[in-house]
């Protein structure tokens, strides 16, 4: 049975990538704002807020490419993968705004390989969940 997406939703799908990345990107500033808020309410180490950082943003680029690769319906692991990418990308371009330093150290390097390979494992999972019609 389908269901009636409204048309801006409907163009959105249209571009799988785009539309997995505006998810990731979504549930990255819910969960920033979660663990801000989390932090602001409790007593919270630095250490523990870099921590929930980091697992807020593997979180959002699996979500961003698990839904990508949903609405492409096939190659799931590209599509997941390039949602990682390109979520890793904007944070590191967002790096170079707000603290006038581009990580292109290992451990820059490392969190984008490592935001693409989960991208793309989740998008092998997503694609695999679609049913067939």
């Amino acid at each position: 049975m389908k269901t009636a997406l409204s048309p801006r939703l409907n163009l959105m799908r249209r571009f799988p990538i785009l539309y997995g990345l505006a998810w990731a990107l979504l549930w990255s500033m819910v969960g920033i704002l979660i663990i801000a808020l989390w932090a602001h309410l409790t007593v919270m180490t630095p250490t523990k807020v870099v921590i929930g950082a980091y697992g807020v943003h593997c979180l959002s680029a699996i979500l961003g490419g698990f839904v990508a690769s949903r609405a492409a319906n096939e190659r799931g692991w590209f599509q997941g993968g390039m949602v990682g990418l390109l979520y890793a990308l904007i944070m590191l371009l967002l790096s170079l705004v707000v603290y006038n330093a581009f990580p292109t150290d290992a451990s820059g390097l490392f969190r984008v390989l490592l935001l693409t390979l989960m991208g793309a494992f989740a998008g092998v999972l997503g694609v695999n969940t679609r049913k067939e019609t």
